[in-house]
């Protein structure tokens, strides 16, 4: 904690240096600080945002660093209605532009040399996505590892695994990524692909996941929703927000209830959120940003883990319909409660320099009681364990500060910024195993449900098994040789510790780096305003990887590893509301498995994967909008000094994996709408040996919604069809090492066809 403490002071004395500066900068009428809401936007702004569209001249206005809904097109106003409040059935926008790059704030994401997707919530809201993972299968550079059940996953880019908490974030603050995540609170999903280790700190190639929040509307907004998913869970949920009547606070809140039977028989769904935002506006340049929320759920009786490749002749079984009784056990899932607070604070100090600080802090509690489907032949013979040894208790508390200006000097312009962030991360584990073993020998023919579930064995209550901490110092410059060139640069130093212990209090493992770097380089070339080029070179430090129960070293950090990356782009703003860009990888890692012969998790080689990237999103005619792309990884474990893994696919990552979303809305049909939605992947290595595979696969998606005003309420009726075709397939594959069970592989069924009906009002 004492690098956080004098990161903090160096940004302190930075701010109050540039606070003069930046004052004799000032210009006299600025405009205030803005808070562009999440939804809804008035009719006058969207009359605005129309006139710009259309080539009026802009007034520079900032947002205190704040994401903002992308302009309404001038083709659209009519669409407005009930008191100016956006219609996302009507007036979808599927077009995201603006986007949060860490330390380095908002940028326009067609200048950025990374590559950056966004999932906007118009669209989150028309496909009626209800969690992180739910939204995430819609990019087709992502996967979700799913470890200890269907809502306990890591997301993960490009073809690398994700980490507990160095991947994903809310708001830009690191937190828990292996607990359930709810999408009713959120404004938006961002991405970005590929290492981040020089805005972030030390993490993975697995990208970085930015869960952007819901923030207070300018206008009263309220909405309620009812909905229906098969086979019969009910959920409801209130969306309110506004502002008090003389301005200074600004509120957002959101509660969600839903519970039923979900698709497999005799499985149960139990999900509660409650969220709230306050935003407190201390002059024209100064917000404070606060969140809170609780989020618990209850899920049984779904599929369990088939867990496989115990010995090297195991493999794969076929997928089969994952409705069939006994694949899971009623009774038996996961119960995840997760609550979550943060508090921020921006200041512009004028329209050039701004200055942001947060914390947030949570705690998870992981009830890990789900089964477990291990495979002891190929005939589809299997035993059933009930409960999982994986940690059942994270807390992290996370930080982040950041200084941005733009100058000029010797008549070139810089963008610079300098920042910090960090977490510190605690682990509690059981003192006793609380696995159990159920008796008999279930077959995929005819799996074995066991009526009479034993209780849950005394844990022996918990302690502390491990500590990671992390704080870094990020320092950057965009450079502009002129309209077309520009240089951006950005070095972290990172101060690295990480310890863990057994039950006994006995320390299994003690590792610290200090003044570690992560730099990254990029060359942009913009031959038009439409067209962004880019090279960007990086190397990045990560605390590696966690020694997994059941494993001799278990719980144990191992030393850092070193990532580095190479990658090119093209970003081509098609249409103002249309965005196209491509992008080539090369990207290496140092991978850990377990050795069967000494049951000690270590590294066993590197991981390089090559890859190209496509994405399309925006609208593509004004009555036609698509958000979606295509990707090819190939992802290889070299180094091995073993012959049957030299050179081999690594588990679970698809040559070829697409996922696309296309919504026509055309006005003449006075409210009604279609989705479509495709999502397929080629073959996938189910060994390290590839001596199996899961085949490849496709699902179709389709939907159509009305929605129509009636006494200034906009009510908007939704339906979807998922799995059209009630295809068979694994939707996860990985080493089961890393996700919980060692000397063997993970995978986990895809959900079958599901029906999706809600009902929304504008209230």
């Amino acid at each position: 904690m004492k690098y956080a403490l004098t990161t903090s002071i160096l940004l302190v004395g930075l701010t109050c240096e540039t606070f003069e500066v930046a004052r004799a900068q000032q210009a006299p009428g600025l405009p205030p600080v803005t808070v562009d809401p999440s939804k809804p936007a008035s009719g006058q702004q969207q009359g605005q945002q129309a006139t710009r569209q259309s080539g009026a001249p802009k007034k520079k206005k900032r947002s205190a660093n704040r994401p903002t809904q992308p302009p309404v097109p001038a083709a659209a106003p009519a669409q407005a209605d009930a008191g100016g409040v956006h219609n996302a059935a009507t007036n979808p926008n599927y077009d995201v532009r603006s986007v949060s790059v860490g330390p380095l704030g908002n940028r326009n994401v067609l200048d950025t040399p990374f590559s950056i997707t966004s999932v906007p919530q118009d669209m989150m809201e028309n496909l009626q996505l209800k969690t992180v993972n739910d939204t995430l299968r819609y990019l087709p550079s992502v996967e979700i590892r799913n470890q200890q059940g269907f809502e306990v996953s890591r997301p993960q880019a490009r073809g690398f695994q994700g980490t507990v908490v160095q991947n994903t974030r809310m708001d830009g603050l690191s937190i828990i990524g292996t607990t359930a995540i709810p999408a009713e609170n959120l404004a938006g999903i961002q991405v970005l692909n590929g290492l981040a280790g020089s805005l972030y700190g030390p993490a993975t190639p697995a990208g970085v996941f930015n869960y952007v929040l819901k923030r207070p509307t300018d206008t009263p907004y309220a909405s309620y929703t009812q909905g229906f998913d098969s086979t019969s869970v009910f959920t409801e949920s209130v969306d309110v927000g506004g502002r008090t009547p003389d301005g200074k606070v600004g509120y957002r809140f959101n509660v969600v209830h839903g519970e039923g039977e979900s698709w497999a028989p005799e499985s149960s769904t139990n999900r509660t959120l409650a969220s709230g935002a306050l935003d407190f506006y201390l002059g024209n340049r100064t917000v404070v940003e606060t969140n809170f929320s609780h989020y618990e759920t209850n899920i049984t009786g779904l599929p369990g883990s088939i867990v496989y490749f115990g010995k090297p002749n195991i493999v794969l079984p076929a997928a089969v319909d994952p409705t069939k009784l006994g694949l899971g056990q009623p009774g038996a899932g996961t119960d995840l409660i997760t609550n979550t607070g943060l508090v921020k604070l921006k200041h512009e100090f004028n329209n050039d320099w701004n200055f942001e600080i947060g914390g947030l802090y949570q705690d998870a509690v992981r009830n890990l009681f789900g089964i477990t489907n291990t495979f002891v032949d190929n005939n589809g013979n299997f035993t059933v364990t009930k409960n999982f040894n994986a940690v059942p208790h994270f807390t992290i508390a996370s930080n982040t500060a950041s200084l941005n200006g733009k100058f000029d000097l010797f008549g070139f312009r810089n963008e610079l910024t300098i920042g910090t962030n960090g977490f510190f991360n605690g682990q509690y584990s059981y003192v006793n195993s609380i696995a159990q073993n159920l008796s008999g020998v279930s077959n995929l023919a005819d799996p074995i449900v066991f009526t009479n579930l034993p209780p849950v064995p005394n844990n022996g209550g918990q302690f502390k098994s491990a500590i990671l901490q992390n704080q870094t110092i990020i320092t950057g410059d965009t450079f502009h040789f002129n309209d077309q060139w520009a240089v951006q640069s950005v070095l972290s130093t990172s101060f690295l510790h990480s310890q863990s212990w057994n039950a006994a209090g006995g320390v299994t493992s003690n590792n610290s780096a200090d003044g570690v770097v992560s730099p990254t380089v990029s060359l942009i070339y913009k031959p038009t305003e439409k067209i962004t080029t880019y090279a960007t070179w990086a190397n990045s430090v990560e605390q590696s990887d966690q020694a997994p129960a059941g494993t001799a070293n278990a719980n144990a950090f191992l030393a850092p590893y070193h990532d580095e990356e190479y990658e090119v782009g093209v970003k081509y703003a098609v249409t103002p509301r249309l965005l196209a860009t491509f992008a080539l990888f090369h990207m290496t890692r140092p991978l850990a498995e377990t050795v069967a012969a000494t049951n000690v998790f270590q590294v066993v080689g590197t991981q390089r994967n090559n890859g190209a990237e496509l994405f399309l999103q925006g609208e593509v005619v004004q009555d036609l909008s698509v958000f979606g792309g295509i990707s090819y990884i190939d992802a290889r474990l070299l180094n091995t000094g073993v012959a049957s893994t030299d050179g081999r696919l690594v588990v679970g990552v698809p040559l070829f994996k697409t996922d696309v979303a296309l919504d026509y809305h055309p006005a003449a049909w006075l409210g009604f709408a279609l989705t479509g939605g495709v999502h397929a992947e080629g073959e996938r290595a189910a060994t390290n040996l590839n001596n199996s595979f899961a085949p490849s696969y496709a699902t179709f998606d389709a939907g159509i919604r009305f929605s129509k005003t009636v006494d200034k309420h906009i009510v908007t009726t939704r339906f979807q069809v998922l799995n059209i075709g009630n295809t068979f397939y694994y939707s996860s594959i990985a080493d089961g090492n890393i996700v919980g069970s060692p000397g063997a592989n993970t995978a986990y069924l895809g959900t079958p066809r599901t029906y999706l009906l809600s009902l929304q009002m504008t209230l």
